[in-house]
């Protein structure tokens, strides 16, 4: 197994952010109607006023480009409220001015009551589908694109870096191992020495219950010894990681050659992250890090422009 598959083994969950699993679509549809329950609260007394509630019918479309993402999401809401959905366009698919994305039919007043919620989940999800897919495009293949758990709507947001072609990296806590800072602080108030050493042998007598374990690190001498350690421990291909938490791609470049001149290299994989900007994936890129894990694509996304418009 190469160092992608490795990689892809540890941070793809995408297949599983589906409507055909039951836990995802359990989450989704909880979510989803308790976010419209708290807009609609009593009723949508604007259209409960104005309108007859006639069946109408009504057309999606983007008012930019980009990639597409939330359809499914979308479809299943305005279903389990009655509107019948015809999806035009799938997610993945490239967005550009004018495209159509679904059309819909049903009561006036349910069309309108759900509008924003369907504008939000489409405009949000395809914002950050495109920014993944940009940032992937723009390294080029050197290096995977990851978010990480900055995220304001879960599993809607690491589905939509998927769709736009990027890795999810943890999707929840009880996923995978990932050591922490605070983590190693706790253990250096139980006097623990050896933090990293001891931290990453507790972690590895758990492992069957997680995707991966990784460790947050620092610097050059953290990043050895955590290298040591994962090498002592070696197991198979179950993956091993160390984030290389606010380290400029220089510094990475520097701990990635120290790894393989200790020959420690090939029992890890490197991922880079803090901070890091859509400016900077290329130097990222070009450091030599296996991942790229940027907050950046979840809190700082522009939405898409996504319209309905009543036929």
């Amino acid at each position: 197994m190469n160092r992608g598959q490795v990689l892809n083994k540890a941070y793809q969950r995408g297949h599983l952010l589906t409507l055909r699993n039951k836990l995802y679509k359990d989450w989704i549809k909880k979510f989803i109607v308790d976010e419209t329950k708290g807009d609609i609260g009593k009723g949508d007394i604007t259209s409960e006023s104005v309108l007859r509630n006639g069946k109408v019918k009504a057309i999606v479309y983007s008012r930019s480009n980009g990639i597409l993402a939330g359809v499914e999401e979308t479809s299943l809401l305005l279903r389990d409220s009655g509107v019948r959905v015809k999806i035009l366009k799938k997610d993945g698919r490239r967005l550009t001015k004018g495209s159509k994305i679904m059309l819909l039919e049903g009561g006036e007043k349910d069309i309108l009551k759900l509008e924003r919620s369907v504008l939000d989940l489409l405009a949000r999800m395809s914002g950050i589908a495109t920014l993944s897919n940009a940032l992937i495009k723009r390294v080029n293949g050197k290096v995977g694109i990851a978010p990480t758990r900055k995220t304001q709507w879960r599993y809607l947001d690491k589905k939509a870096v998927y769709v736009g072609g990027g890795l999810t990296h943890r999707l929840a806590l009880w996923e995978s191992i990932l050591i922490k800072d605070n983590h190693l602080a706790a253990l250096k108030r139980e006097g623990v020495e050896d933090v990293i050493g001891v931290a990453l042998e507790r972690a590895w007598r758990h492992k069957n219950k997680g995707n991966f374990v990784e460790i947050e690190v620092t610097s050059e001498k953290e990043a050895v010894r955590a290298a040591k350690k994962f090498k002592e421990l070696m197991k198979g291909h179950y993956p091993r990681i160390i984030m290389l938490d606010n380290v400029n791609p220089r510094r990475i470049k520097r701990i990635i050659d120290r790894l393989k001149k200790d020959k420690l290299y090939n029992y890890v994989l490197i991922e880079a992250s803090g901070g890091i900007t859509p400016k900077e994936v290329v130097s990222y890129a070009n450091s030599g890090a296996d991942v790229i894990s940027l907050g950046y694509l979840t809190k700082s996304s522009k939405a898409l422009d996504i319209k309905l418009d009543i036929q």
